[in-house]
């Protein structure tokens, strides 16, 4: 049975012949209805259309590639009924031709196609992001010379002005900016040079009519408006009598005052400033408390009369700081500067622009320029026409299609308009998207190209029409509910750019049905009346000035007492999670499964933790969440240059590029390769104070210490010298990434860090080292020096990256994700969190603010008396910026709301809930009806701010009334539900005995700690200390932690005890340190390839992790799901390539594999990848400790058991092994395996509480199961 469409959906499906604008909400099915759209006009009516002939734009390449997917499954789904159909055989082989791709795509076909047009080098490349920043750099600093040769005035007042104290790094920065900003738009240098020229003003009547005085009216009103308003409520209530009516002598005249502001406003703003200065208010008459009948009327009254005295204030003194005739002069003033700057602006376009030419490069912006220059034309009065190719396109496509098209900018409209008919007969474009998701503004997407054409296209038959797709197919009615509730409260055309109504509200489409015994999973149809579905929308607010006494805690530490708020959060969230999971009555939550169509229990997978930023948060909320026993993985986006295995092999690239920098080379000696000590450092140090570590080394070496230090140290400082030396002539010659991977190699490090704690992510860390090392070797840049600026760029322009991605879909861990990551997807359940979090207006506090409609807002600088003001022009535009920035943190808010399916938990932090909820109060009761005064929502400060408002509103916002004294008209029509739970810090310090410990990494970052001991005495001292022999010596040589693997090594190689052990607690050991200087271990000997045979079985043991198991019966299925892999970067296209498809079905087909599918499709548990420590006795390591002494110690067993699963009588173990093997060698391979896997089974056993029935290896490369 096909898809049911409603009738809104039909008429999106199949209306034709129009330009065609389509709002579809959350959840509304939008891409089902574009496909739809797409599979009936390639293959219906008389005369289908090619799907060549048609232009699908998407926002991201893998939209374009999920698009592309569903519409080759749909036809291939036709054909299956329809074998014969010449049509659909037609349209799956136009398929790869298709233009179904992003903007930048289509754009880089048509330079490629029309090169010959803009005199292109066809040969040319996309430049990397921080390649183009290098090159950026160069520019700027040649520029700046040239600019300081020529000794230009107008230049050096310039560089006064906005350049730093010390260097010219602001000014670079402003210079980049405009760069940047100006290539969003269509005409980038006509843009700058006519907003530079509004700074040419002359006199005051020229101000009226400029669109940013027109802005700044709108603002004024809208306080204006607000003003007014709070003084006819407080008329109201002095009105009412109860001895409050002395406040009228007051608030009767400034009222009418207020009002006369508003007409003087309407008539232009030079008569609104004239009556301004002459604006007023009197000293509030006296009014006792005593006298009144009730004290909260009076004190209502005075604040709603001295809040809107502050609005008219804050116009008189602030925004017009400087009289009107002052305000031209400073413009007029600054337009020299200006017109200076945008001359540099320009200047570094031309030649940023030579720069990429000379190097045959292209960055993203040159793509959608140098697309446009092809398409259009000039007519002799140089009006902008289509070109040639422009109208070959316009005859190409029956259709364009904008897929996401909240989210366009200036330029890309300009392209759609080029190559479509929107402006010609047969009008033939289709967009699509919710302007109420419209959330990448850092982009240049501009949600005015949205609206514009929302309120003017018709909902009827018209050349241009609107349809309103607002049926929500995604979340129970307990979302839809609230989701309306809070935005009808909140959303307006001020703050959200859009009134949200019942026309805009969510229709609920979707159907959960009632939990009954027919739609459960079996194991629960008995506890039917046990279980729980959805609940009330929930609120917990940490108040942080809560129950300070913690007397009831007086075990706890101070570590404990100063938790900062975002841990005390973790914390609530780590309860609500296990709330969910193991409710403390014994029941179960459920949530509806629509591939099993039943209700199941919850699970972590379920549950998403959604926060606005992840950056300083995701790494605590981790750290919290698993004291509290709950698996999570976050995608923060950052973090990766700062764990240690990048900061080791980064510290090691810089020394061998310049060994004369003390903090790199105490970081390399200090890390696991060379093994120094906190004692060798200091020996080192007393043996010279002024030199550079590497000075003093070569020294130790050349022998001239050979009296002061131990042969121990000279060893190992040779040992260092002699591995540097030879690095340092390897990098002259080795490409980057064939360098790094040496060093891998060559120091082991790469095996090394994959025995640590997290070992797979550590690895997948180094991998993505080497990735972008193969990146910089594609770009025009050469040599370690340059390597290490593109890293230190690299730094600075994303800030950082986050940490390798080695999460499958599948696993069952709570995610913690940002917003806008979240974007187009949805969860049963939804943890906002972190939501009384102050909203980021950093940027308005800039010196230069730049808008695309109203130009450029800088401040007044005089340079000679070093005064600076904001001219009347940045006020309009920072107060028009911060209207766009609150609008769109709106906007974010509404799609973190409708991700949820079936639970919404919001949780936040205030400084003092009582003063909070008072606020939201006032907000509350100075605005009319159901709504929130659009003025109130703009001085909410945070997203817990709003939501506080508009439930001050609702009929189950008692609780927040009650704290803030709010007497409020309710919204009583309203159908949410609302949970609070309010938190006090004593109810979150509770001591967890079960906290991970962190790792302490002792990273010395200065050489001259021990210079302030000017006392010899207190040196020796401190030396003697450091020379502290253990009691228990011989113990030393035994790991506190070990590998099954290294274990199964150290019982067939009786020496390699002796050669490899190289962790954790072995460094006291003198013999042990000559014997590591003298020799490395075999394994290290052995230089790797970039696929070795080790690391072609790392890959195929993640593929067998990751792969989902209902997509491993064809090979396009297990082919299919490898390239999901690289598309979610889990797997590079490197590894892709060595991963066979083929002999992982031939697992599958095995018995083995079979009854593996079998256990997991019949819902019994199958693990993949778990990893585990237990403890195994001292003495299988170390056969020679005293028993008496070291009888009971224990030693940390790691490792990882690559798969188990359950069936009717027990347990199977499963290793998977990729090692070349001869056929008829079976019995030597198992018996080297042997103890490996009987590791594995006694820790199963434990772990399961119950025998393992069953132990195999299977070898992919022999093709069969060898049991144990």
């Amino acid at each position: 049975m096909g898809t049911k469409w409603t009738e809104e959906q039909e008429l999106a499906i199949n209306t034709r012949k129009c330009n065609l604008l389509v709002a579809a909400a959350a959840g509304s099915g939008k891409t089902a209805v574009l496909v739809e759209r797409i599979i009936k006009m390639i293959t219906e009516g008389e005369n289908p259309v090619d799907i060549d002939k048609l232009l699908v734009v998407t926002f991201t390449n893998a939209a374009a590639s999920e698009m592309r997917e569903r519409i080759g499954d749909a036809i291939s789904k036709a054909l299956e009924k329809d074998p014969s159909s010449e049509v659909l055989q037609r349209q799956l082989a136009l398929l790869n031709r298709a233009s179904i791709t992003t903007m930048h795509s289509f754009c880089l076909e048509v330079i490629k196609n029309n090169f010959h047009l803009i005199d292109l080098d066809p040969g040319f490349r996309i430049g990397d992001q921080t390649e183009c920043e290098l090159i950026k750099q160069d520019i700027l600093g040649d520029l700046f010379e040239d600019m300081y040769a020529k000794d230009d005035e107008c230049f050096k007042d310039l560089v006064e002005a906005y350049g730093g104290s010390k260097s010219d790094d602001n000014l670079n920065s402003i210079i980049l900016k405009f760069y940047n900003f100006i290539m969003s738009g269509s005409w980038p240098e006509a843009w700058l040079k006519d907003k530079v020229e509004e700074f040419n003003i002359n006199s005051i009547e020229e101000l009226e009519g400029k669109k940013w005085i027109e802005v700044l009216k709108e603002s004024i009103i809208l306080d204006l408006n607000n003003a007014y308003s709070m003084l006819t409520q407080a008329r109201d209530i002095a009105e009412m009598g109860g001895g409050l009516e002395p406040y009228l002598v007051n608030i009767y005249p400034e009222i009418i005052q207020v009002e006369e502001l508003r007409i003087a406003l309407s008539e232009g703003i030079v008569k609104f400033y004239n009556k301004l200065m002459g604006a007023s208010f009197g000293r509030l008459k006296s009014v006792r408390k005593a006298s009144v009948d009730d004290e909260r009327a009076l004190e209502k009254t005075k604040s709603l009369r001295d809040e809107s005295k502050k609005i008219i204030e804050n116009l008189r003194d602030n925004v017009f700081e400087t009289s009107l005739e002052e305000a031209v002069l400073g413009m007029k003033k600054m337009y020299p500067l200006m017109k200076c700057l945008s001359g540099l602006v320009i200047e570094f376009s031309n030649r940023y622009r030579d720069k990429k030419r000379e190097k045959d490069i292209l960055d993203f912006n040159d793509l959608e320029h140098l697309c446009l220059e092809i398409l259009i034309d000039k007519d002799e009065e140089g009006n902008i026409k289509p070109s040639q190719v422009a109208l070959e396109f316009k005859d190409r496509f029956e259709e364009v299609l904008v897929d996401e098209y909240q989210d366009s900018n200036t330029i890309q409209e300009t392209i759609v308009g080029m190559v479509s008919r929107r402006d010609v007969e047969n009008p033939n474009v289709f967009m699509v998207g919710d302007v109420k998701q419209s959330i990448y503004k850092f982009r240049q997407a501009n949600p005015e190209l949205f609206l514009e054409k929302y309120i003017n296209y018709r909902e009827f038959e018209d050349s241009n029409r609107k349809i309103m797709l607002y049926k929500n197919f995604r979340s129970r009615e307990e979302i839809i509910n609230g989701v309306n509730y809070i935005f009808k409260t909140l959303m307006s055309n001020t703050v959200g750019e859009l009134e949200y109504d019942e026309k805009e509200a969510l229709n609920l489409g979707a159907s959960y049905g009632e939990l009954n015994e027919e739609n459960v999973e079996k194991e629960y149809i008995d506890e039917i009346e046990n279980l729980k579905v959805a609940g009330d929308i929930e609120l917990n607010i940490l108040n942080k000035a809560g129950n300070k006494d913690y007397s009831d805690y007086d075990e706890l530490g101070e570590e404990e007492e100063d938790l900062d708020s975002i841990q005390l959060e973790a914390r609530i969230i780590g309860k609500k999670i296990n709330e969910l999971m193991n409710p403390e009555d014994g029941s179960h939550y459920m949530v509806f499964d629509k591939d099993l169509g039943k209700y199941r229990k919850i699970k972590y997978k379920d549950i998403v933790i959604l926060l606005r930023a992840t950056k300083n948060w995701a790494e605590t909320f981790v750290d919290e969440l698993g004291t509290y026993g709950i698996p999570v993985y976050a995608d923060t986006g950052t973090g990766y240059f700062q764990t240690i295995e990048i900061r080791t092999i980064l510290a090691l690239l810089h020394i061998i590029d310049n060994p004369m920098q003390d903090i790199y080379i105490l970081s390399a000696l200090r890390s696991p390769i060379f093994s120094f000590t906190s004692e060798e450092f200091a020996d080192l140090r007393l043996l010279n104070r002024d030199k550079y570590f590497f000075e003093i080394i070569k020294e130790v070496v050349d022998g001239t210490y050979d009296e002061s230090i131990s042969k121990d140290l000279k060893g190992k400082c040779k040992y260092f010298l002699d591995y540097l030396n030879k690095w340092r002539e390897k990098a002259a010659y080795m490409p980057i990434d064939e360098f790094i991977w040496f060093l891998y190699s060559d120091t082991s490090y790469y095996g090394y860090v994959g025995t640590m704690p997290n070992g797979v992510q550590r690895q997948a860390n180094l991998r993505i080292l080497f990735q972008r090392a193969k990146q910089y070797e594609s770009t025009s840049f050469k040599g370690l020096f340059n390597f290490i600026n593109f890293i230190n760029k690299l730094k600075k322009s994303s800030g950082d990256m986050g940490s390798a991605k080695i999460l499958g879909e599948n696993e069952n861990v709570v995610r913690i994700m940002s917003i806008h990551k979240s974007k187009g997807l949805e969860f049963p359940v939804v943890i906002l969190g972190g939501t009384g979090k102050q909203f980021n207006k950093m940027d308005l506090r800039e010196d230069i603010l730049l808008h695309e409609t109203l130009g450029i807002g800088t401040n007044c600088i005089d340079v000679k008396k070093r005064i600076k003001y904001d001219t009347l022009q940045k006020h309009a535009i920072k107060k028009k910026c911060e209207l766009e920035v609150l609008s769109e943190e709106m906007r974010i808010l509404y799609v973190a709301f409708t991700r949820a399916k079936e639970k919404l938990i919001i949780t936040g932090a205030v400084s003092d809930l009582e003063k909070s909820c008072e606020n939201w109060c006032k907000a509350s009761a100075s605005s009319q009806d159901n709504r929130i005064n659009p003025g109130n929502v703009l001085k909410g400060k945070s997203y817990l701010d709003w939501i506080g408002m508009a439930l001050t509103k609702h009929k189950d916002g008692d609780a927040i009334r009650n704290i803030g004294n709010g007497d409020i008209t309710l919204n009583l029509d309203d159908k949410s539900n609302w949970s609070f739970k309010s938190w006090d810090r004593s109810e979150l310090l509770e001591t967890n005995n079960n906290k991970k410990e962190k790792n302490n990494i002792d990273i010395f970052e200065s050489n001259n700690w021990i210079e302030s001991k000017k006392d010899i005495k207190e040196v020796i001292e401190i030396r003697n200390r450091l020379g502290f022999k253990y009691k228990y010596i011989e113990s030393c040589n035994t790991p506190s932690n070990i590998s099954v693997t290294e274990l199964k090594r150290a019982h067939q190689e009786e020496e390699f005890m002796q050669e490899s052990y190289n962790i954790i607690d072995n460094e006291s050991n003198e013999e042990n340190k000559k014997e590591k200087i003298k020799r490395k271990p075999r394994f290290m000997e052995e230089r790797q390839e970039e696929f070795s045979a080790a690391k072609r079985g790392t890959i195929t043991h993640f593929v067998m992790q990751h792969i989902d198991l209902d997509k491993v019966t064809y090979i396009d299925e297990i082919r299919g799901e490898v390239l999901k892999m690289v598309k979610k970067e889990l797997l590079t296209e490197e590894e892709r390539k060595v991963v066979n498809v083929f002999k992982i079905q031939k697992f599958f087909k095995s018995d083995l594999g079979k009854r593996m599918l079998n256990s997991y499709k019949s819902g019994k548990k199958v693990y993949r990848e778990l990893p585990f420590i237990t403890e195994i006795p001292s003495s299988i390591i170390e056969k020679n400790l005293d028993p008496k002494i070291y009888g009971e110690e224990k030693i940390r067993l790691q490792g990882i058991i690559d798969a188990f699963f359950e069936e009717e009588d027990g347990y199977v173990l499963l290793d998977y092994k990729t090692d070349y093997v001869k056929e008829g060698e079976e019995e030597a391979f198992i018996n080297k395996y042997k103890i490996q896997i009987n590791l594995y089974k006694d820790t199963l056993n434990k772990i399961l509480g119950e025998e393992v029935k069953e132990a195999y290896l299977y070898s992919f490369y022999l093709e069969k199961e060898l049991k144990i």
